[in-house]
Order: C-alpha cells, then structure tokens, then sequence
C-alpha cells in the first residue's frame, strides 16, 4: 500500500483528457492510464491522495505534437483548468525541456529560458495564459 495513488495520463485530444479524469475520480482504472494500475479500489477506500504524476505529452510525434510554445502554453492552461474541476490532490507536467521525439519542454534546454508564461504550471491560482 502507498501513501498516494499516482496515475501518467497523456492525450492531446481534450474531450479525450476531460472523458479520462471523469472515468479516474469514478473508480474506473482500466484503459484510461498510460499504465496499468496497480492499485485499483484502495484510493477509494481510503481516500489517499490522487495524484495525476504525468501529463502533458502534446510534443510526442505520434500525437501530431504541439511545437509553438504559445500553441503549448494555452494547451497547458486548458487541461490545467479542467483537471481543477476534480478531486485530484496535485498533477506533473512532463517534461521540462526537448528531449529527442518528445517536443513538450517548457524551458530552453541550452539557455534554460522560460518558453511558457511564468507560474503556469502553479497548482493553484496560476497566471492563466491568454495570448
């Protein structure tokens, strides 16, 4: 047994993102995870924290990827705002920086600049990007 229940959710399509929180707050684990869970009914049994520990992934090649920061940064805002609408005690945006396939960093990996508005990830109250 675990002090959390962490779960990696990626999708690109947000109708797809919103259907996946739905069916994860309700207890339905199977299909909706990047992985299976190990541990099914426990977090509802015993309310231990919810923990989305990776989402994001709008950069990966074989999603048709997000490459404009802009692009990227409402993307974040958006499935940030609606992961707020669930009891989920926190969430990991992935990945800080470009890493080969994966396009979905949000600083500059050689001057390390911020390539999205700052306090965007925030977990509560963030600067919700508008541009």
């Amino acid at each position: 047994m675990s002090d959390l229940l962490t779960v990696h959710l990626y999708t690109a399509e947000f109708e797809k993102w919103q259907q996946m929180l739905s069916q994860l707050v309700a207890g339905q684990t199977e299909d909706v995870a990047a992985f299976p869970l190990v541990v099914r009914s426990v977090f509802f049994r015993t309310k231990v924290p919810f923990i989305v520990s990776e989402s994001g992934g709008f950069g990966f090649s074989n999603y048709g990827g997000l490459h404009d920061s802009d692009e990227r940064a409402r993307q974040i805002t958006r499935y940030k705002e609606e992961l707020r609408k669930y009891p989920i005690a926190g969430d990991v945006y992935t990945q800080a920086t470009n890493i080969e396939e994966e396009q979905n960093g949000i600083i500059d990996a050689v001057s390390c600049e911020l390539k999205v508005p700052a306090g965007l990830l925030a977990s509560r109250s963030p600067k919700i990007y508008r541009k």
